[in-house]
């Protein structure tokens, strides 16, 4: 048990420390991931497709968690409902 906190501690220590990097680097990936949308939503109508991501609190989040493959995801997502909607 004792082992277990200290693990515990050290992690949170290590993280702590790297807080403002992590931060940061959402920040980064999450506004190049909502201009990979509104580029590819634009791409996407300029060439008369109909599939068109709005872009969202939920967007946002997958797309930050995730980067460029949770944005593919999500447009693969958007094709699929489209179809069969």
């Amino acid at each position: 048990m004792a082992a277990f906190i200290i693990l515990c501690t050290l992690f949170i220590i290590c993280i702590w420390g790297n807080l403002g990097k992590i931060i940061l680097n959402a920040l980064i990936r999450c506004l190049f991931c909502l201009v990979c949308v509104y580029v590819c939503n634009g791409l996407i109508s300029c060439f008369g497709g109909n599939i068109v991501v709005k872009i969202n609190e939920i967007t946002i989040c997958v797309s930050t968690i995730l980067g460029i493959s949770g944005v593919a995801g999500l447009y693969l997502l958007q094709l699929f409902f489209t179809i069969h909607g």
